[in-house]
């Protein structure tokens, strides 16, 4: 079968021929992917930076985002049924240790994603554990059933860093910030403020209707930030772009007291001031990891039923799966908001 995968300890990503799983084991089941989206964590894979080095091992088949059909049950599963739409919960926790028992699954100690630590779902069929299937609404199309993840993920930043009634600045307007800019108005955040300087991606952000889209690199960037916040800056920043430098100017403008996100994954050590930045402005700063399971996913699927037409302003490019290469061309760019990945058309492509 097709797939799409790490096949080399180098920059970029290839496609790769594998043979069809021959059936899913106890507690899993096959699935047939309809669509994934291209992550940022796919992302950090194919630039290979030192993060995805040290953790992933080649070969790997990424993509952990998707949504497919369900054409395999294996032994011991019960409740699904041949052909129903899921979408699925990338981490698999290991439901013994101390967090999974006490409600923390997203920050399972022996947590394995697909897509980094097992074959993923950039490929035509994926094997996942039916403890972690979610079933799509038939509401919910396709192409946003596919972004279940990355838009958890703004959610449960969202959700911590408690923005109603708050003025919020994202930190970075890929695709996980415009969703994060998205949701956080619909939980009545007073402000939101997206910071992006490509262009492309500030304009999706405009589109959202938000407050303030501004450029970091522009001179005027604080002082605008400043204007609309009453002068005090923001009481929450939310940071997805994983700039180290972005970070610090965030917390140079961070209101005393306020709550810094974190969910950006940096692409190396960070260095901060703890004592100035931090500790004598009484900052919190919270690790954001996944979602909660599966708390977020209910949030998650409540916001797509309401809010379809927001979902289909930060998804931009939805293109054949064979094509991955200008998806991941787009990323390098900044020319998307989502890249949604179409694993449909592949047999007909590669037969062609």
């Amino acid at each position: 079968m097709f797939t799409i995968a790490k096949t080399e300890a180098t920059r970029g990503i290839w496609s790769a021929n594998r043979n069809f799983p021959e059936g899913p084991g106890r507690g899993m089941v096959m699935v047939d992917v309809i669509a994934a989206g291209i992550c940022g964590t796919d992302y950090h894979i194919y630039n290979w930076d030192s993060w995805s080095s040290g953790r992933i091992k080649t070969p790997m088949t990424i993509g952990h985002e998707f949504v497919g059909v369900i054409s395999a049950l294996g032994e011991g599963v019960s409740g699904y049924r041949l052909g129903e739409r899921v979408s699925a919960e990338c981490h698999i926790a290991c439901g013994e240790c101390h967090f999974c028992r006490t409600g923390n699954a997203h920050i399972c100690e022996n947590t394995c994603i697909i897509g980094v630590d097992r074959p993923g779902a950039f490929a035509q069929q994926v094997e996942i554990p039916a403890s972690n299937l979610w079933r799509v609404p038939d509401a919910i199309p396709d192409r946003h059933a596919a972004v279940y993840d990355p838009v958890g993920n703004a959610m449960h930043m969202v959700v911590t860093a408690k923005v109603t009634a708050r003025d919020v600045l994202i930190v970075g307007g890929g695709p996980i910030g415009l969703f994060a800019a998205a949701i956080a108005k619909a939980h009545g955040a007073r402000t939101v403020i997206v910071q992006e300087p490509n262009q492309s991606r500030a304009a999706i952000a405009q589109s959202l209707d938000i407050d303030l889209v501004v450029n970091p690199r522009a001179p005027e960037c604080d002082a605008q930030i400043l204007e609309v916040t009453n002068g005090h800056g923001p009481d929450v920043v939310l940071e997805v772009s994983g700039n180290g430098a972005a970070l610090n100017a965030a917390l140079n403008l961070a209101a005393p007291g306020a709550i810094v996100a974190l969910l950006g994954i940096p692409g190396g050590p960070v260095e901060l001031d703890l004592g100035g930045k931090v500790v004598m402005k009484g900052i919190s700063l919270l690790g954001v990891t996944g979602r909660r399971m599966y708390e977020t996913w209910y949030q998650v699927e409540a916001f797509m039923l309401k809010n379809p037409d927001l979902l289909d302003k930060v998804i931009t490019h939805i293109i054949p799966a064979t094509d991955f290469q200008y998806g991941f061309d787009l990323m390098d760019e900044g020319a998307c908001g989502k890249v949604v990945l179409d694993f449909q058309q592949v047999e007909k492509r590669l037969s062609a």
